[in-house]
């Protein structure tokens, strides 16, 4: 089992051209502080390129249609995308160099991979390169006939939750369910792109070396450090091969508002409920832990009790990871208290609770 990119385009170029050279990259505001801001979603787009891992299927979303892109290329160990220029702080610490450039789609600026989209600065720091599948890659399904098939689940899954995002990644199960009506479907993008970019052969890949465990400027910060490269939870973990998710709801379905899971980790060699139920559910603290953290663990344990098998619920391994922990017992939900572990980063250390 392998998971899934689901990427919301807007116009049929632009579709055509990322299927035609095999690319893509989120249209974001560049970056040429040291950081930036803690109230800027740079790591939270960042998280969801952490997702990814060679073998990672991308699916595009267009007015109402999903069509099947390819699979990632890069490394299957640890986050698999590309440092594109120097408009991050990633790509000005290797100095990488700018091999994809949409400059000549939008306004061109004096900058190298800046130009303005509706008077606003963007760039694309981080790229996505996938490769086509010959029998694949350009078949499309409607939307309404995957969040049919999906419906039999009686819980949300990520593409539930896609309204007002850009991206958002897909379980193993809503993968499979996709690829399977794609191969069934006769439809097939026929518009070919006659846009010419060039797009260069010296490109960097992400390594984990550029992460740092410390000096986290918000929790999305947190979030991508350990979705690039979760080494340093895997003593925690029972399985070696995982597939990663972020932002997934586990709740009821509910008007808003439904309860999210910040990292789901899906075993491909355990899969729960036909891989919709995620094997490690993992809520992160930038700060100290407290008992609101531990309360938002027992209610998607209260959600996942109700909806699991007792052998499936009992597979599931809870994490809460913070610097450190302070948790009033007074105030916190112990109806699963044996079940919920907590990692504390500074000390490296495992409490089941804190006395």
């Amino acid at each position: 089992m392998d998971g899934g990119l689901f990427i919301t385009l807007f116009d049929e170029k632009t579709l055509a051209l990322y299927l035609k050279y095999g690319v893509y990259g989120f249209l974001m505001k560049p970056v040429f502080e040291e950081q930036p801001s803690s109230r800027s979603m740079h790591y939270a787009a960042l998280a969801d390129y952490a997702c990814s891992r060679e073998g990672t299927h991308i699916f595009f979303f267009l007015k109402r249609k999903i069509i099947y892109g390819g699979v990632v290329k890069g490394s299957r160990e640890f986050a698999s995308f590309y440092l594109n220029g120097n408009t991050s702080p990633f790509g000005r610490k290797v100095n990488a160099p700018l091999f994809w450039d949409e400059s000549s789609r939008y306004t061109p600026t004096g900058k190298a991979g800046v130009f303005t989209v509706r008077g606003t600065a963007k760039s694309q720091p981080y790229i996505l390169l996938f490769d086509a599948v010959d029998d694949l890659s350009g078949k499309y399904v409607s939307s309404d006939e995957l969040y049919f098939e999906l419906g039999k689940y009686p819980y949300p899954l990520p593409s539930n939750t896609i309204q007002g995002m850009s991206f958002c990644t897909l379980t193993p199960g809503e993968t499979d369910a996709a690829i399977k009506l794609c191969r069934e479907s006769s439809l097939k993008h026929g518009l070919a792109s006659s846009e010419s970019l060039a797009i260069g052969d010296d490109n960097t890949l992400f390594n984990p070396g550029l992460l740092d465990l410390s000096g986290f400027i918000n929790e999305a910060h947190l979030e991508f450090t350990l979705l690039a490269d979760i080494e340093p939870l895997k003593h925690l973990l029972e399985h070696d091969s995982f597939i990663l998710c972020r932002q997934v709801p586990i709740s009821p379905f509910k008007p808003f508002q439904m309860d999210r899971a910040d990292i789901c980790l899906y075993s491909s060699s355990h899969p729960i409920c036909n891989g919709t139920i995620p094997n490690v559910i993992i809520e992160l603290k930038k700060d100290r832990g407290n008992f609101q953290a531990y309360n938002q663990v027992s209610r998607y344990l209260k959600w996942l009790n109700k909806i699991c098998d007792p052998e499936d619920f009992e597979a599931i391994l809870p994490l809460i990871v913070a610097p450190s922990f302070y948790i009033n017992r007074a105030k916190a939900d112990l109806g699963f208290e044996d079940k919920i572990i907590m990692y504390a980063l500074d000390t490296k250390t495992t409490y089941s609770f804190l006395k």
